[in-house]
């Protein structure tokens, strides 16, 4: 039942997303849930070539939009390429740009100058005009939840169109993240300025974890409520090999049945180490490295440059998984790998949904030392944290955890699972629905 066809009774909630529903395992959980919950759920997606424009599925509605251009005409500066690392698999934004003519550069600054001014007020005409079309699919609805800064205005403008609340999901500190990170200064104060005025006139804010909320009550002077990330699959389900039987991994690759297999399960994108997983994996015998994600060109480019490197047989890339594949391929691994690089705060303060993911399987990880990460799996003890911006120390730290002994690891299988627990997806919902009780609110008709 979509959000716009809802008997009187039954409450409605839409999630508005900047991606095209692939693979946002975060989203997919909350439609999920609140669907199974008697909500009347609608999930606005992109519209991406190959995909449909409208699904059923898991007791929720997803339908794809398209986001519009308005003033295509005028120059739109593209954002600053994503921190590429130091590593050598791909090229870095200064060796791509230091070879240009000065006329090319000079052209790049004057449509920068000119570009940026018409690029913010072209992303208010886009929000507006989204919500537009937005509304012409789904006219109502009691919550709007926009899932990130960039629908966030879009939210705003259909509660003013047809009412109902707003809810900001700040799943990634985005002024802080990737591309955003990199404007000219008084850009990033601006976004930030409007991102804390679009905040604040929310009903609600939710946000992943701990550190993060800190940083928003600091930044955009607003509490939000703590909604994890955690695994759907936990306690005597994950302990039960029936529950989710593994993907029979070795099998589908060829290999030998002791090799030990190190799952990096995401989007392959700039900032998630996966080059230095590579690197660190020619230094740990009898294992494989398993790349379970989507990407664009930064992947097409790791998969072809990883073809020279020493371990490159034992180096697979495998394409992305619906989220209600990923248990049972967590529980074929022997350890999850999560080197985030420290390269912005939102990388440093993360606590990506492949780290609950892990846990709720039970299966130990080695992840990154950064403040986020380190919050959740140094109490909790149930892996080893490194410095994921070098290979050799990740290395030995894969090597810790898959040479260790057999009761050990026991005890860090059963460490995860005691944390999945702590954070099951289910104890999330609860504290999800609390707030949108808190809000209240009947969208009109």
């Amino acid at each position: 039942m979509s959000a716009d066809d809802g008997p009187g009774g039954t409450r409605r909630l839409v999630l508005l997303l900047n991606n095209p529903f692939v693979a946002d395992s975060r989203s997919w959980k909350i439609a999920r849930s609140m669907g199974a919950a008697g909500w009347s759920v609608t999930v606005v997606a992109r519209t991406a070539d190959g995909l449909p424009d409208r699904e059923e599925r898991d007791g929720f509605v997803l339908v794809r939009v398209a986001q519009p251009r308005p003033l295509p005409w005028l120059p739109s500066p593209r954002l600053p390429e994503a921190d590429q690392g130091s590593a050598s698999l791909a090229a870095t934004p200064a060796a791509a740009t230091s070879g240009r003519p000065w006329r090319s550069r000079l052209a790049a600054t004057v449509t920068a100058v000119i570009g940026r001014p018409v690029q913010a007020v072209r992303y208010l005409l886009l929000a507006r005009q989204w919500a537009a079309r937005i509304a012409d699919v789904v006219p109502a609805a009691d919550i709007w939840q926009a899932e990130g800064l960039i629908t966030l205005p879009v939210a705003l403008a259909l509660r003013k169109r047809t009412g109902g609340r707003v809810v900001y999901d700040v799943r990634d500190l985005q002024v802080e993240s990737s591309r955003f990170a990199r404007l000219p200064g008084p850009w990033r104060r601006l976004l930030a300025r409007r991102e804390r005025r679009w905040a604040r006139s929310a009903d609600a804010v939710l946000t992943a974890n701990q550190v993060y909320a800190d940083v928003i009550v600091r930044t955009l002077g607003v509490r939000p409520a703590v909604v994890f990330n955690g695994p759907v699959s936990v306690g005597a389900e994950a302990r039960d090999p029936s529950a989710s039987p593994p993907v029979p991994v070795r099998e589908r690759l060829a290999l030998a049945p002791s090799t030990r297999i190190v799952l990096c399960l995401g989007n392959v994108a700039p900032g998630r180490g996966v080059e230095q997983l590579c690197r660190a994996i020619a230094d740990v015998p009898d294992a494989a490295l398993l790349i379970v994600g989507p990407g664009g060109a930064f992947r097409d480019r790791l998969v072809a440059e990883a073809t020279t490197l020493p371990a490159t047989d034992r180096i697979h890339f495998l394409p992305g998984v619906p989220p209600g594949d990923i248990p049972a391929w967590t529980a074929a691994a022997d350890v999850a790998a999560i080197a985030i690089q420290p390269t912005t705060l939102n990388h440093r303060l993360t606590t990506p949904t492949r780290l609950f993911d892990a846990l709720g399987a039970g299966l130990p990880v080695v992840a990154s030392d950064l403040p986020g990460i380190a919050s959740i799996v140094r109490p909790a003890g149930c892996g080893v944290l490194c410095d994921p911006t070098d290979p050799t120390a990740i290395a030995a730290a894969l090597r810790e955890m898959l040479d260790g002994p057999p009761e050990r690891r026991l005890a860090l299988r059963e460490a995860a699972l005691a944390a999945g627990d702590r954070y099951a997806w289910e104890r999330q919902v609860e504290a999800l629905v609390e707030v949108y009780e808190r809000i209240g609110g009947v969208a009109r008709a």
